[in-house]
């Protein structure tokens, strides 16, 4: 692994096997069978799946099953920043460090093969972490969401949703927002101009646990369950166009 990317990981609080997993991922860039990723990383395959699981409750790397086999990815080097801004506001050195190795880290990741198009967060911090993507990575700079507001407001830290909110606003992308019109819808709409939003009402009897967010050439589904939330995101230019049409018409028809 590179010294660098080694020192910047494990100033962020990860621990050495953490650090020595993560990085085996970010190097690589595709999906990685726990075999291969206990060879490169020198651990036993029950130590890096444990540290793994860890991993992924930490929002920093996602499972794809496929025909009932386990593959590992992380997630994107440009979401670490965000990761350290979240988690760890004191760590600024960290977080300077690791965005100076992003380049690094893509021309470690140039071989020719294409990353998976999906990936899965689960827990309340991988889902936090997910939609750090609509943040970094969102070119539009427009956000189409449908949102079962309530389950946000019941289910999330307060403290969590003002900097998702302040965030959004300060990085200038817009929204339109389609929500239930409840009481938490009617709360919302009323902090509109200062998070540069407009929400528009659906059904107050269609409310529901989730949320889909549309912008650039991706579609995220953030369960808002409780025992297991879960954030599905998949970047696909033709899904993406029509999740979009059919967003549109729903606008055009809420109040």
């Amino acid at each position: 692994m590179v010294p660098t990317l080694q020192k910047a990981l494990e100033n962020t609080g990860l621990t050495q096997k953490q650090t020595a997993v993560l990085g085996t991922l970010l190097e690589n860039g595709s999906s990685m069978l726990v075999a291969s990723i206990a060879k490169t990383a020198k651990l036993n395959r029950t130590t890096a799946y444990d540290t793994l699981k860890e991993l992924v409750e930490k929002g920093l790397a996602s499972q794809v099953k496929k025909e009932g086999v386990s593959r590992y990815q992380s997630i994107a080097p440009e979401a670490l920043p965000s990761y350290v801004e979240r988690r760890r506001e004191s760590l600024e050195e960290s977080k300077k460090q690791l965005a100076e190795l992003v380049p690094q880290i893509k021309l470690l990741r140039t071989k020719g093969r294409v990353l998976p198009k999906v990936q899965f967060f689960e827990g309340k911090e991988g889902v936090m972490q997910a939609y750090e993507d609509t943040l970094e990575n969102n070119q539009e700079k427009f956000l189409r969401d449908i949102t079962g507001i309530d389950a946000v407001f019941n289910r999330f830290d307060p403290g969590w949703i003002e900097y998702y909110l302040k965030k959004r606003t300060k990085l200038g992308i817009k929204c339109v927002d389609l929500v239930p019109e409840t009481d938490w819808g009617k709360k919302s709409k009323v902090d509109d101009e200062k998070y540069i939003r407009t929400t528009k009402f659906l059904p107050a009897k269609s409310g529901f646990d989730a949320e889909v967010s549309i912008y650039d050439n991706k579609v995220g589904i953030f369960s808002y369950a409780e025992e297991n939330p879960v954030a599905v995101l998949v970047e696909d230019a033709t899904i993406s166009h029509m999740m979009k049409q059919l967003f549109d018409f729903m606008a055009e028809h809420a109040k």
